[in-house]
């Protein structure tokens, strides 16, 4: 029942009744699993932490520690809401690996879910129900278009993780059904990871294509007929300037125009408030708390620094982001293709997103270190065959093979 509670919490997690920062119906049923773990599962153990999590924990200690002392300081009571995002994901990270290194089908419901957390999607936008914003950012049942989008994205690439665990590959069809929903939302930062993602993700392939020339020649085939297709419609001047007019093209266009600090507005990182930490360097060190804005007022941005790591650095200091870095190197293990191509991705994308209030955003390393996991068994039994066979003669060997 405590899993199925938790998967409940994936499937009604796109589901913002409320406005967005409160507590929402998904939470509601984190907080039953996490209850009936603790207090009916876990009763007759001592509740430990994993040694992996630990420096979250060090981290999480000293968020609270940090945003106490403003908070008395300033007299801010929003510095103790602050640090309850990170206590509330803390312990969706510790559920969470519990679950996930349980014997049983968890993780391969938990893919199920977020397959069916993007088809669901999919179905709110050809019906119509899906929400707008501005008339022309999709952003289906969140609150805000950038919300959908690392949702979408963090469910495929949970998904994609859970299929690698089990042995599996992860249809083409979500990955589509992904980019469609993200150029929907107009994301330019989520396009740009998913970009980086697949192109990092086909390096290795790219010499297993090469070895098959029956695959080579399908791909060239099918690529060239699309591109016969689209060429010679009598409807491509129609495509090229919806193509032009779209939301997403505007604001790469409107993004790139802000690289320099020459044009016409803010730059890309003052529009993000990125600019606080050379207007205000000293943060860096022991950190300004995460609340109470108005204090920046060099800053161009009135809110809050939108960058996930860069937010962090500034509101809580180099030492305890170093605690952060280290408890996400120790769940990313080998530097495998894989792992490179979902931990850069979401980088890139978390440069100009604010994704750390969201529990998925933590869940996924989880869901990494579980791989790299599996990977330095599967390592380890496939070493181990070879040397015990070592030195065998044939016969012992095939009886050492059966066995």
């Amino acid at each position: 029942m405590h899993q199925y509670l938790f998967l409940l919490f994936l499937l009604m997690k796109p589901f913002y009744w409320f406005s967005s920062g409160g507590l929402q119906i998904a939470d509601v049923f984190f907080i039953l699993s996490f209850g009936l773990y603790v207090f009916f599962v876990k009763k007759a153990e001592k509740i430990s932490i994993d040694k992996n999590d630990k420096w979250l924990f060090y981290f999480v200690v000293c968020i609270v520690a940090i945003n106490l002392f403003y908070g008395v300081l300033y007299g801010e009571s929003n510095f103790i809401q602050a640090s309850l995002y990170y206590v509330y994901n803390l312990l969706v990270v510790l559920t969470f690996r519990a679950y996930a290194e349980e014997q049983g089908a968890f993780l391969v419901n938990v893919a199920r879910v977020c397959k069916i957390n993007l088809i669901l999607q999919l179905f709110f936008y050809i019906t119509g129900i899906g929400r707008y914003f501005a008339a022309s950012r999709y952003m289906g049942t969140f609150n805000d278009p950038n919300q959908m989008a690392f949702f979408v994205y963090i469910s495929l690439m949970m998904a994609f993780l859970i299929s690698r665990i089990k042995g599996g590959k992860l249809s083409w069809v979500y990955h589509v059904i992904a980019m469609a929903l993200i150029f929907f939302t107009a994301s330019a930062g989520m396009l740009m990871g998913m970009m980086l993602f697949y192109g990092l993700e086909a390096l290795p392939n790219v010499k297993m294509l090469a070895q098959r020339q029956h695959s080579v020649r399908s791909i060239l085939t099918v690529t060239a007929f699309l591109a016969a297709l689209v060429l010679f419609s009598p409807e491509i001047g129609d495509y090229a300037a919806d193509l032009s007019e779209s939301s997403i093209v505007a604001r790469a266009e409107e993004k790139l125009s802000r690289m320099n600090e020459s044009a016409a507005g803010p730059t890309n990182i003052q529009e993000r408030g990125i600019d606080r930490l050379y207007l205000y360097p000293e943060k860096l060190l022991y950190g300004a708390g995460e609340s109470y804005q108005e204090r920046f007022d060099q800053s161009y941005l009135d809110g809050e620094v939108h960058s996930t790591l860069l937010s962090m650095l500034f509101y809580y200091g180099i030492l305890p982001t170093a605690a952060l870095l280290y408890w996400i190197w120790k769940n990313i293990g080998v530097l495998s293709t894989i792992n490179i191509a979902i931990v850069l991705s979401l980088f890139l994308e978390s440069l100009t997103l604010l994704n750390q209030r969201q529990s998925l955003f933590w869940m996924i390393f989880v869901l990494l270190n579980v791989l790299h996991k599996k990977q330095a068994t599967d390592k380890e039994t496939a070493v181990v065959p070879a040397a015990l066979l070592a030195g065998q003669p044939e016969n012992a060997a095939r009886d050492i093979l059966l066995r």
